[in-house]
């Protein structure tokens, strides 16, 4: 008797149109996005600007570079100047936890340690007085840039169903001139049942002038 009440079951869900493939299927796909977030880098920006490295030669990224970048990459690889503004005061905050302020008139560095492949530190002075200092896990990607370990991905209600995600991830570079290149990524969507309602997603690039090798 069980048997048949089993299968009389079994029967029912099909003729109500349900169907297991399909459903894994969208079960896979929402578990893919919930946990792996949305930022994504653009490659375009920077793939003629930069130099690539291999575990053999990281220790080139160690350096004293100027705080605040004086080029911004563009969408199609080029290169434009930058003027000081609010929005290039962008290092520290996309590095370090801790909400700071850096006055544009005074000399303000950061200098950059690498430690195998697998770690790296950040020191921010002002006018040659350390004001913090930041080391993080790091990861030397395929296409030659170092995945800072501080990305995140923060979720809001049942994120692709009824809520969404932000989230944001930092790689830095050594450019053509010696330069470092820093890569910032960052999405903030919404949707409802899978159809993405709205948000919002960038990715910048910009160019900090080497002051000094270590």
């Amino acid at each position: 008797m069980n048997m048949q009440i089993s299968k009389s079951f079994k029967s029912g869900i099909r003729i109500a149109g349900f169907n297991p493939k399909t459903t894994v299927a969208v079960l896979a796909a929402v578990s893919c996005f919930f946990f792996s977030g949305c930022a994504s880098f653009s490659d375009k920006m920077i793939r003629q600007q930069k130099v690539k490295l291999r575990e053999e030669n990281l220790s080139l990224l160690a350096g004293t570079y100027q705080l605040f970048p004086d080029l911004a990459y563009t969408k199609n690889g080029g290169a434009e100047m930058l003027r000081y503004t609010g929005k290039t005061e962008r290092f520290h905050q996309y590095v370090g936890k801790n909400k700071m302020e850096f006055d544009p008139s005074a000399n303000n560095t950061v200098t950059v340690k690498v430690f195998g492949n697998n770690r790296i530190s950040f020191v921010f002075r002002k006018d040659s007085t350390i004001v913090d200092s930041v080391t993080l896990s790091a990861k030397l990607q395929s296409r030659g840039l170092l995945l800072l370990g501080n990305k995140y991905v923060k979720y809001r209600g049942v994120p692709y169903l009824f809520g969404g995600t932000e989230s944001a991830k930092t790689r830095i570079g050594l450019a053509n001139d010696n330069g470092l290149i820093l890569n910032h990524a960052y999405d903030n969507s919404g949707a409802i049942l899978i159809i993405m309602a709205a948000g919002r997603s960038s990715s910048l690039a910009y160019h900090f002038k080497r002051i000094s090798a270590e």
